[in-house]
């Protein structure tokens, strides 16, 4: 049980409320529902709400013994919190060069003790110092709170559970299109029209699968946001028709500095009082990329909307989406400086409180532009900030990091913890961004080495988003820069992400309406002794993957929980609750497959709605006697707002004489492009009666899938409802 101390004395205790809603009266922005307006956490009593602290400064304790201390979003690289410090404030890091600081901040965390969960959300806007140290979580205030009260939320369950219920509260994810989950490509910057288009012909002349080329700051007039070069990219539409030509889309990037020049989108912020301003009213003035800018106050409604409508020149050019970048905001570019003390009023309220909830409100306005200007389709925004909620309108990356194995590590740590605090679609930039802390640290003179590299591709290649990225001042880091070993394993891992696209696609629905992590701890499906298994993590429920994080490893150690898993190249079988060794060459990142799990697959193509319109497979991982287990396909266009799908959920029964598997269709105004769906099973099985009748199924090698196994493959109906294996 957390003890709460506040001051001097106890946070008052309330009984478990089961059901209804938290009456929430401040920072209603925060805890808005998402997709619904009711309180969803059901009537099993997981919610408790702890009275109202006052306390001026705050002062909280939360008492946690042993536990284990996990979320705070990507608070720091490790893959707990326990013995640290840092501060729950949004804010340019400096390429990770300040102590304690983050783009993002998640006033929420999980203790987790013996196979028991406790999650504590603190309902604030306002900046908190942080200390995990000697069993306790010690907030403090960062600035003045305003004598504003403070709510406590505590949530109780599985790990999953309080994940699901977060959700509840500050709104499940966005549903992406599916080309956002396909590989992105970026630099800073790409410097004309030319130059992208020759990336283009690049990727697709070496047959790499690809959707979305960035554009970086260079795209712009002046570094003036929504415009485009004259002579750089004099013909935004003629590029975009050509990219469409290749299937490759744009994501533009979108800071909100405002040059203070004189042009439509200054003249229209400033004189419609949309600016953040000084005490005295007057614009506040700060530096970023055009020299001196000034800032939209999103805390009002009417200039989120006029933001969104100001994103009609790249709609119309036929930008895909945007990446808010310098969200946190950035006040004095490169600059070390506490942003807390700058004079900056909101008419909302005070930049203390609303300044964590500036991404937020950015985010949503560019949503609210796309989904008006492009309505037919589903907005993708990408941001670099953002709090608690960030999640409903925006994917997250975790910023500017360095092309270290450290930072590999710390990228697995931070997109599981970011996983946690409610954001299931994030990555980090593969290869790394720069070359280490500080201003100067963007000067990179040398690319990370070609193994780097490569475990970065395949680490991202199984994160919810996937991009690789890099500085200007640094050498080029596309697939094909490493070397013609390098550029051949680079296809090998891009292929094998889209191979397992509707694996992902399915899991951002699952996201989307419940709020589960596309990738998770192992402990959020099974009993995982204390410190066992950091290094690995879970894709959905039935993928376990243990990657490769450290220079010259070939083979590794993986902890395999109870129960039945196979080896995905192999098909080797192991059973759980013990350590296995297994072979990790360059381009191969080591995978295993949950006993009783039908894993849907697709032929790749050059992106993902072709290779989502492809041939698919399903693959059937039989467990032990007696034992039933799942898997589940999602379909749809692609990318229309419309509800038109097919969801086909796989039960799989297993029985001493092989399995029987189970096709439940839920469809809603949508045919799918196959009629078809390849079974595979483990060669012992030999027969399939499907339909009323028995067919045999035939040896099949997957060389050509760069995986060892041998399969029984059969071919049946999409619309099959029934197939029995021996």
């Amino acid at each position: 049980m957390l003890r709460f101390v506040v001051g001097a004395g106890e946070l008052p205790h309330l009984d478990f409320q089961a059901p209804g809603a938290p009456s929430w009266t401040r920072d209603d922005r925060l805890l808005r529902r998402g997709h619904d307006d009711g309180f969803t956490l059901g009537d099993d009593g997981r919610c408790i709400l702890l009275g109202v602290a006052s306390a001026r400064p705050l002062g909280l304790e939360v008492e946690t013994g042993a536990a284990e201390i996990l979320g705070f979003g990507a608070a720091s690289g490790a893959a707990h919190r326990n013995e640290s410090r840092f501060r729950i404030l949004t804010r340019d890091t400096l390429l990770y060069g300040i102590p304690g600081s983050s783009y993002t901040a998640f006033p929420f965390f999980i203790a987790r003790d013996a196979g028991r969960h406790i999650g504590v959300l603190l309902a604030t806007t306002y900046p908190l110092e942080v200390e995990v140290s000697g069993g306790r979580v010690r907030f403090s205030s960062a600035c003045d709170t305003e004598g504003t009260p403070l709510d406590v939320l505590v949530l109780r369950g599985t790990l999953a559970e309080i994940v699901a219920d977060l959700a509840s509260v500050v709104g499940r994810s966005f549903l992406p299109p599916a080309w956002a989950l396909g590989y992105h490509q970026s630099r800073w910057s790409y410097r004309t029209a030319t130059e992208v288009l020759d990336v283009a012909r690049r990727f697709r002349a070496l047959d790499l699968p690809a959707d979305v080329v960035h554009l970086d700051i260079h795209y712009m007039d002046r570094y003036r946001v929504f415009t485009f070069h004259p002579r750089r990219f004099p013909d935004p539409r003629g590029l975009h028709e050509d990219l469409r030509g290749f299937g490759l889309r744009t994501l533009a990037i979108v800071d909100p500095g405002v040059s203070v020049a004189e042009y439509p989108v200054h003249d229209e912020l400033r004189s419609g009082g949309m600016l953040l301003t000084r005490a005295d009213g007057s614009p506040y003035v700060g530096k970023v990329w055009p020299g001196a800018t000034v800032f939209p106050d999103f805390s009002q409604a009417r200039v989120r909307e006029a933001w969104g409508r100001l994103h009609r020149p790249l709609v119309e050019a036929g930008v895909a989406g945007v990446w808010n970048d310098m969200n946190d905001p950035v006040l004095k570019i490169a600059e070390s400086y506490d942003p807390l003390t700058e004079d900056v009023r909101h008419a909302g309220g005070s930049h203390r409180r609303l300044r964590n909830l500036y991404a937020n409100g950015m985010a949503e306005a560019a949503v609210n532009g796309f989904s008006t200007l492009r309505p037919d389709r589903r907005p993708f925004v990408l941001s670099r900030s953002g709090f608690l909620g960030i999640q409903r309108h925006a994917a997250v990356w975790t910023g500017d990091n360095h092309s270290t194995w450290q930072h590999l590590r710390e990228n697995l740590h931070m997109v599981l913890n970011l996983g946690l605090s409610g954001v299931p679609i994030c990555g980090a930039d593969v290869g790394g961004f720069a070359r280490g802390p500080g201003k100067y640290g963007a000067v990179k003179f040398w690319r990370p080495s070609a193994e780097l590299y490569l475990r970065w591709m395949e680490l991202g290649a199984l994160m919810p988003f996937f991009r690789g990225h890099c500085t200007l001042y640094a050498p080029r880091q596309e697939p094909w820069s490493f070397g013609r070993r390098a550029l051949e394993l680079s296809r090998r891992i891009l292929r094998r992400r889209y191979r397992l696209l509707p694996l992902l696609y399915r899991l951002a629905l699952e996201s989307h309406e419940t709020g589960l992590p596309m990738i998770r701890p192992l402990a959020m499906h099974h009993d995982v002794p204390r410190g066992t298994g950091l290094d690995q993590f879970l894709l959905g429920e039935n993928l376990l993957v243990a990657p490769v994080l450290d220079p010259g490893v070939t083979r590794r150690d993986a902890w395999l929980p109870a129960g039945r898993w196979y080896d995905w190249y192999s098909g080797d079988l192991h059973d759980g609750g013990q350590t296995v060794s297994v072979a990790a060459p360059l381009g191969t990142t080591p995978v295993f497959v949950r006993g009783g799990a039908a894993l849907f697959l697709a032929e790749p193509r050059r992106n993902a709605p072709e290779t989502l319109r492809a041939p698919l497979a399903v693959e059937i991982y039989p467990a032990e006697a007696g034992s039933c287990g799942r898997g589940s396909l999602f379909l749809d266009d692609g990318e229309s707002t419309g509800t038109g799908r097919l969801v086909l959920d796989a039960v799989v029964e297993s029985n001493e004489h092989g399995c029987r598997v189970l096709l439940e269709r839920v469809v809603a105004r949508y045919t799918p492009a196959q009629l078809r769906l390849e079974f595979r099973l483990p060669p012992q099985f030999s027969s399939v009666v499907a339909d009323g009748g028995r067919s045999a199924l035939e040896s099949h090698s997957l060389h050509s899938e760069d995986r060892n196994a041998r399969v029984a493959r059969v071919e049946l109906p999409l619309e099959t409802r029934e197939a029995i294996f021996e």
